[in-house]
């Protein structure tokens, strides 16, 4: 049986003028169908503005769905209330694009990191810090810095804080929503290979959102390619990559720069 599994999810949005709503709406994502099985990664790529963002939003319930179902691990948990899916919070976690707007600046490390680990378990006071240190050793953070604060990081370390923070309640589905694009081309590659590692290590499920059909050929076991909300190819990222079947998949790939 799949860990997550969508059915058909639509997610709508109102059409609003400087006059109010126009009673028209929005198709952000018309019909996604998709799964996911324990342990893989899934790449879903498409064009910003395609959908890609509104459907995590709403695998993550931040955003509630027109209608369909999402399943994880065999349970329903689209538009659940508030009291029942807080119990599924913690097996779910996302790393957002931006490192620098998704931690709070007035949290240092330290404070940031404590409180998602807490969300599993609970920690005695004398447990906390190394608590705190081994979560950052674990993405390649100095503990030494667990009380500085988000502004005295480089974006990539601010990556890595947001990941650890995602992996911090011991999730078994992640997702990463264009976890590299805010960041500078050097550190990219490091930040790819830390989630892979992670994933592998921890046994995660992924879904590794993207634009770039290149990173996500590097990254996933399969891949789904999204226009206009829909999933319009879906497949092996091998196969994919190498046999784009919808003129749309081509142009994706007539884009990337080649030696």
């Amino acid at each position: 049986m799949a860990y997550l599994q969508l059915n058909d999810v639509h997610v709508h949005y109102p059409v609003k003028t400087a006059w109010g709503t126009t009673g028209r709406v929005l198709h952000a994502v018309d019909g996604v169908s998709l799964t996911l099985e324990k342990g893989e990664v899934l790449g879903l790529v498409g064009e910003s503005g395609c959908g890609k963002s509104s459907l995590s939003r709403a695998i993550m319930q931040l955003q509630p769905i027109a209608s369909g179902s999402i399943e994880l691990d065999g349970e329903l948990i689209s538009n659940l209330p508030a009291h029942q899916l807080r119990r599924h919070r913690a097996d779910f976690q996302m790393v957002f694009q931006d490192p620098y707007a998704s931690l709070n600046p007035r949290f240092t490390i330290y404070s940031t990191l404590l409180e998602a680990l807490t969300q599993r378990h609970a920690l005695k006071p004398s447990e906390r810090e190394d608590a705190v240190a081994q979560l950052m050793l674990r993405v390649g953070l100095s503990p030494e810095h667990m009380h500085k604060y988000p502004h005295e990081f480089s974006g990539g370390q601010r990556q890595r804080v947001a990941i650890a923070r995602a992996i911090a309640p011991q999730p078994k589905l992640l997702l990463a929503d264009e976890p590299v694009s805010a960041l500078d081309v050097s550190i990219r590659g490091q930040i790819l290979n830390l989630l892979l590692e992670l994933t592998r290590g921890l046994g995660l499920t992924m879904l590794f959102i993207s634009h770039d059909l290149l990173v996500v050929h590097h990254v996933a076991d399969r891949i789904a390619v999204m226009q206009r909300g829909r999933i319009i190819e879906y497949g092996e990222a091998q196969h994919v990559f190498s046999h784009p079947q919808h003129p749309y998949t081509q142009q994706l790939l007539s884009a990337v720069p080649k030696l």
